[in-house]
This record gives structure tokens, C-alpha cells and sequence, in this order.
């Protein structure tokens, strides 16, 4: 068992590149490692091009391609620093006059092969339409080594799986705060009244006008006194005062 198992049903040609590329480093042959993990980038990037990668395409021109993607999201960034890398190494390692299977040369074919772990779990995502769950998934040394999992790695894996559960219920939140804030607040519909709610209002109506109409007829009543005080009094004025 190896760090690249997920790729084992998605693409047996590339679980093989990168099955092989574990085993020389696990003997040793750090060297031979780093032109393995330069063969299964080239064969990544051909995957993920498809139909856009002609067959005698050298890996520089694939790269040149992809390089030239506009507005290239940060996976498609760090997929390209990835294969940059893991190409240089390749290149330095197939080109070298002298052996060198030393520490130093141990330390690159480890980078090389965790670069193309991380390449590999995004491409099996975005690419082959694998669980989004594989993109928990972390580079284990111990692994590598002795075909058995680190209890490290599985801690850090669920911790992965727990901040992007989190990030995800974050996201869907403020999706479902800014929905809410921009629909316009409904009217409340106005209860509709009970035939008995009404006949109060009709008796109460009824009372008020009742009531303005007796003002009424006490303030008529009051002026045609007055009014009628005032005639007798000028025919006072004009019959007995002469």
C-alpha cells in the first residue's frame, strides 16, 4: 500500500508511474525516482489536456500551453508549479554525469514525490470526478516507508475533512444570509374581519352620530333663542322708546 492507492481505479497507468516511483525511492534510488515522478507529471499533464495535447507534444509544450490559460484558478497555479518542479528535477537527474544517490538527492526525490501526490489528488477531483473527500488526503512518509498509515496522517486527515466540512457550512450561511436580505419583506395580509367585529363598529358609528346630531340640534336651538331675544328687544326699541 502507497500514498497514490486512490489513483488504483481512476487511471492504473498513472497508480503504476507512481506506484514505481515510491518503490525506487523506498531502495534508494533517488535518482531513478526523480525521472519516474518527471514521467508521471508528463502523463498528468497529458490527461489533463485531453484531446488539446497532440501525440508528439513534448512536456515543455504542454506546459507552454497550460501556462498560457487566462485567469488560471490557484489550483491550476500550483498544478503548474508542481510540474515545473518535478520536471526540472527529472531533467537534472537524467542529464547528470555522476550518480548521486545521497542525502541531499533523497530530499529532492521526497519533494518530487509529494508534489506529485498533491497534483495527482487535485487532478483525480477536477479532472476525473473523484470524491471531493480525496482532497483530505496528506502525503505519509511513514506510508512510503512501510505500506502502513501513520496515526499522524489520519489525525491530520480528519482534521482536513473537518475545516472543509466547516468552510462549507460557512459558505452556504452567508449564501443563505445574503438570499434572505435581498428578497423584500412581504406584507402582511390583513385579517379579515368577523361579522360580529363589524355589527360593534356599525353600533359605534351610530352612537357617534347620534351624538353629533343632538349637539347639533342644542346649539340650533340656542341660537333662535338668542335670535329671538334680539327682536324683541329692537321692537321694544322701536315702539316704546318714542
Amino acid at each position: 500500500m502507497g500514498n497514490f492507492e486512490f489513483l488504483k481505479d481512476l487511471d492504473k497507468d498513472l497508480y503504476g508511474i507512481a506506484f514505481e516511483a515510491e518503490q525506487l525511492f523506498k531502495d534508494g534510488y533517488f535518482e531513478q525516482c526523480m525521472i519516474q515522478t518527471r514521467r508521471f507529471g508528463e502523463c498528468l499533464c497529458r490527461k489533463v489536456m485531453g484531446n488539446s495535447a497532440l501525440p508528439n507534444d513534448t512536456f515543455d509544450n504542454m506546459l507552454a500551453t497550460l501556462k498560457d490559460t487566462p485567469q488560471p484558478s490557484e489550483e491550476e497555479k500550483e498544478f503548474l508549479e508542481d510540474m515545473y518542479f518535478l520536471k526540472k528535477s527529472g531533467n537534472l537527474s537524467a542529464h547528470s554525469k555522476k550518480s548521486s544517490n545521497d542525502a541531499n538527492a533523497g530530499k529532492t526525490a521526497l519533494e518530487c514525490l509529494e508534489r506529485a501526490f498533491e497534483a495527482a489528488v487535485n487532478v483525480s477531483v477536477f479532472r476525473y470526478n473523484a470524491d471531493k473527500s480525496v482532497l483530505n488526503l496528506v502525503f505519509d512518509e511513514e506510508l512510503l516507508m512501510t505500506g502502513k498509515k501513520s496515526e499522524a496522517a489520519t489525525l491530520q486527515e480528519e482534521y482536513n475533512a473537518k475545516r472543509r466540512e466547516a468552510k462549507k457550512s460557512s459558505k452556504k450561511e452567508k449564501s443563505d444570509k445574503d438570499k434572505n436580505s435581498s428578497e423584500k419583506p412581504k406584507k402582511k395580509k390583513k385579517s379579515k374581519k368577523t361579522n360580529m367585529e363589524l355589527y360593534e363598529e356599525y353600533l359605534e358609528a351610530k352612537k357617534e352620530k347620534s351624538k353629533i346630531f343632538k349637539n347639533k340640534s342644542l346649539l340650533r336651538e340656542i341660537a333662535e333663542t338668542i335670535l329671538a331675544g334680539l327682536l324683541i328687544y329692537i321692537a321694544y326699541l322701536l315702539f316704546f322708546t318714542h
